[in-house]
């Protein structure tokens, strides 16, 4: 949780946001195919209403919990956990 979004709740948020279940879909999976909504620059990653920051938006703008699922696939293939190659995430925007 970026900047300004890291408020007192923000951990009721994100398990409101079934982020164990996020998490754990996109642990092992070989391929991911999501459906969501394009986080827009300057807008929280909860809702993609409110406004913060600039800089707090996340690179992998895809918003509210599948953008935390995505986000939680990518980081697998970072820092040489596993081979890029490998990193299969297939996005539908449906807004």
């Amino acid at each position: 949780v970026l900047g300004s979004q890291r408020t007192p709740d923000w951990r009721t948020r994100v398990a409101e946001m079934a982020a164990r279940r996020n998490f754990l879909q996109v642990r092992y999976a070989d391929i991911v195919y999501v459906v969501g909504w394009r986080l827009e620059k300057g807008k929280d990653q909860f809702t993609g209403r409110n406004d913060v920051s600039p800089h707090e938006t996340p690179a992998l703008d895809v918003g509210g919990g599948t953008g935390w699922a995505c986000q939680w696939y990518v980081d697998r293939f970072a820092d040489g956990r596993e081979d890029p190659a490998l990193c299969k995430l297939f996005f539908f925007d449906d807004a």
